[in-house]
């Protein structure tokens, strides 16, 4: 009997403690209705999509990436972002429609900034480099090498100019500044293209692409050049 009794003591013990050790119960009271477990909300979406191919250029902006694509004869520069600013729109450049250039873009302070190539039918090197700015709805492009001479010949081959404009970042804003493109040791940068240095002003391009001119001088050692493939 004793024996019966310790075990029977041992058994209560040991049901105490287990319920002293086990987790509060879960179970609703009745009549109370038993809280729904609720899926967080999903992060808003950011970025749109690309619709995919068909974009001559593509690439990455302050949030979302931005892509280039032709209408028609028309260029349509727009943010992937789910509330994007009205894209800019522009006419193709001549010089593209006869042949097919190659575009790349870059984001800057200022926005995003596109360059445009033109193939030469004589030679790897382009016959020409435009660059392009939007300025609210409207894209415009302006040539780099315009006033910059003649071009420089290697093995009878046409290899583009000296010299050429090339865009900067200076002091918070866009200027165009005179560039050596090849070894000119001797050459002298044209006038006609010294005349086409200064800031760039994307409202005075957008009215009239082949008319930038300078607008006073630009300290370089205030700027940077732009990350952009420019030949």
């Amino acid at each position: 009997m004793r024996t019966r009794s310790i075990i029977s003591v041992l058994s209560i013990l040991s049901i105490m403690i287990m319920g002293a050790c086990s987790p509060p119960s879960t179970t609703q009271a009745e009549g109370e209705v038993a809280p729904r477990a609720v899926a967080p909300d999903p992060e808003p979406e950011v970025c749109n999509p690309s619709p995919g191919g068909g974009a001559w250029a593509r690439f990455a902006g302050a949030e979302c990436a931005w892509e280039l694509r032709e209408e028609g004869e028309r260029l349509t520069l727009s943010s992937l972002s789910v509330d994007p600013s009205p894209p800019a729109s522009g006419d193709v450049p001549p010089a593209c429609l006869a042949s097919t250039c190659v575009y790349y873009g870059v984001w800057t302070a200022a926005g995003p900034v596109l360059l445009a190539v033109v193939p030469s039918p004589h030679s790897e090197m382009p016959s020409d480099v435009l660059l392009g700015v939007s300025h609210g709805a409207q894209l415009a492009f302006t040539s780099l090498w315009d006033g910059a001479g003649e071009p420089a010949f290697t093995d009878l081959t046409p290899v583009g100019p000296a010299h050429a404009l090339a865009p900067f970042w200076c002091d918070e804003g866009l200027a165009l500044l005179a560039v050596e493109r090849l070894d000119a040791v001797g050459s002298p940068v044209p006038q006609t293209l010294r005349a086409r240095e200064g800031r760039l002003d994307p409202a005075e391009l957008a009215a009239a692409p082949d008319q930038v001119s300078a607008t006073g001088p630009v300290d370089r050692a205030g700027c940077r050049a732009l990350d952009l493939p420019v030949p």
